[in-house]
């Protein structure tokens, strides 16, 4: 039974830490430089997008290769 019980912390622990590690969340950005990258394409993504006459296909595609290139590619997964 203990042995179990070790499993199962360390099993919390890892799943309480690793995400930590990869995060693109754009509300993290005042101490991640990631999340700052990802805070920079989102404002300028939503400031295109409402443009009236802006092409919606280019502003997405834009967004996505800034993403990309902040390594944060899952951003844009439903845009």
């Amino acid at each position: 039974m203990n042995k179990y019980a070790i499993m199962t912390a360390a099993l919390l622990v890892a799943g309480m830490i690793s995400p930590a590690f990869a995060d693109c969340d754009v509300h993290n950005a005042d101490e991640d430089k990631q999340a700052k990258c990802a805070e920079k394409c989102e404002d300028e993504y939503l400031a295109r997008k409402m443009n009236y006459g802006a092409n919606q296909t280019e502003v997405r595609a834009n967004k996505k290769a800034c993403d990309a290139a902040c390594g944060c590619p899952q951003n844009t997964k439903d845009q």
